[in-house]
């Protein structure tokens, strides 16, 4: 006959039993600390509940992958501050041109040479004018105007120079500095701020998730293991009833039926018990993945299904979800998002002003024409593009009507959520408190009806469908224990902290 394993939550009984578990726990931590240290060899690792939440969000590659992610939203906010700060750009290059740039006023030249020559020739008439000389004759002009031509010409430079040569480099260096944008870099900066925050909330919504599964198979594993020790007791009193069937067939005090009958008990017993080790065996591998384990990784739990109450109210449950719930909280950081990106799209339709300066590295490259450096100010404003801004605008107002309606949604569904695990919660709870009298009664049947059958009054089926009923009555009341974790588990993690779980779970009442 199994345990029992279910006794009344507030007895003196139950805290003994409860007290004796810890101890035995942690004198099983202890030993197999000492095999380890001692052997060296790989053994199973005991694992209480909060060693594998922490375990799991240690380990597990969801976490690690959310992780990442808000690593990605810190250096976006990041990149956004930089958007303040001046720009420096280094340009350089070589270049060859077809032919030098280069500009020839020889054409001026000779008309400034024949001017001049003429003007030399006349005043050289007028002195010999003046000398009481005769004036000069053609051939005497023809001759001055030669040599002073020549004279000229030997004087001038040439009128031709070359600006830049056929291949030349360029280096410099450029900076920018905005100034005003129309609040543009400050909305950017709110809403990547924003989005660093969302993505925080969001790695806390599935580290509460991940807490959840691994809490959840913890708690399977548990039930199962008490499930495959209630099955092996049925088992157990299955061949004990069988052997007394043997018994009484002979010596003539029963039927071949009743044998038989027996027989076929122990083995749906046998197949029953064969079935949720599987199960037991699947939950562990389950287990392992969630704590981002090998599947050969040893782990061992040591822990069995004990009622704790709790005492907080729904109203209580409602509005911890309210205040602490990552989704309520990632929907409002959205909500800022969306407003700044609706400054962000209005600052197109105001004036951008940027101030810049350029340095010029090669001045020997330098034309005549070019500076070596230039500061200065920009200022432009879009006039007519299409009403492709007015159009972003409107969607950008759309999208903060959108996260209004998403956070009311979002709080009747958080609300739900509550409700829902809350009284699943509170139904288990009272089914594995009714349970108690049931499993009571079915453990009595099975004295009766064992004795009624030994003394030749009652029938192997009596037995068996006794023994059958209290391993019913039994396993539900652990279901109905496992549910009453697991509603909670699912409710703390509706009111943000899912965490809480090991302290019901390791109370002491």
């Amino acid at each position: 006959m199994p345990p029992n394993t279910a006794t009344p939550p507030l007895s003196a009984r139950k805290r003994k039993v409860k007290r004796m578990n810890r101890s035995i726990k942690h004198l099983l931590l202890v030993m197999v600390s000492v095999l380890t240290l001692l052997s060296g060899q790989a053994v199973a690792q005991v694992l209480s509940l909060d060693q594998t939440i922490q375990m799991a969000l240690k380990n597990n590659d969801k976490i690690k992958q959310y992780r990442e992610k808000f690593e990605q939203a810190k250096s976006a906010d990041r990149e956004a501050l930089g958007n303040f700060l001046p720009s420096v750009t280094l340009q350089a290059g070589y270049n060859h041109m077809n032919d030098p740039l280069s500009i020839d006023l020889s054409p001026i030249r000779d008309a400034m040479m024949q001017m001049q020559a003429g003007n030399q020739v006349e005043f050289s008439n007028v002195y010999e004018l003046l000398q009481g000389q005769p004036a000069l004759t053609s051939e005497q002009r023809a001759t001055l105007y030669t040599e002073y031509s020549s004279g000229l010409d030997n004087i001038l430079p040439a009128f031709k120079e070359t600006l830049k040569d056929q291949d030349y480099r360029t280096a410099s260096l450029v900076a920018t500095q905005p100034l005003f944008m129309g609040g543009k870099l400050l909305a950017a900066k709110k809403f990547s701020a924003a989005e660093k925050r969302a993505a925080k909330v969001e790695l806390t919504s599935i580290q509460n998730e991940i807490i959840r599964e691994a809490v959840n198979n913890y708690l399977a594993i548990v039930l199962l293991q008490q499930t495959v020790k209630t099955r092996e007791g049925v088992l157990t009193g299955m061949h004990q009833h069988r052997q007394n069937a043997q018994r009484l067939l002979d010596q003539g005090l029963i039927a071949r039926y009743d044998l038989l009958r027996a027989e076929v008990a122990v083995s749906d017993a046998d197949r029953n018990l064969f079935d949720e080790r599987n199960n037991l065996e699947l939950a562990m591998v389950a287990f392992r993945n969630t704590l981002g384990l090998d599947d050969d990784t040893p782990v061992t739990i040591y822990d069995t299904l004990i009622f704790h109450s709790v005492s907080d109210s729904l109203i209580s449950f409602r509005e911890q979800a309210y205040s602490s719930q990552p989704i309520l909280h990632m929907i409002s950081e959205k909500k800022k998002a969306a407003s700044q990106k609706y400054a962000v799209e209005r600052s197109k339709f105001l004036p951008q002003l940027v101030g810049f300066g350029k340095y010029e590295l090669y001045d020997n490259d330098l034309s005549a024409l070019e500076p070596r450096w230039i500061v200065g100010v920009q200022l432009s404003m879009n006039i007519f593009n299409g009403f492709k801004d007015h159009y972003r605008l409107s969607a950008a107002k759309s999208l903060k009507r959108e996260v209004n309606f998403l956070e009311a949604g979002a709080k009747r569904q958080v609300n739900l959520w509550v409700n829902k695990s809350y009284r699943d919660m509170r139904n288990a709870e009272t089914r594995y408190q009714k349970l108690e009298a049931s499993v009571v009664l079915a453990k009595e049947s099975v004295r009766l009806n064992d004795k009624r059958f030994q003394t030749g009054l009652g029938t192997s089926l009596e037995v068996i469908d006794a023994q059958l009923s209290l391993e019913k009555n039994l396993i539900e009341r652990l279901i109905s224990l496992y549910n009453y974790y697991k509603s909670l588990t699912d409710l703390l993690v509706a009111a943000g902290h899912p965490r809480d779980v090991v302290t019901t779970w390791n109370s002491e009442e």
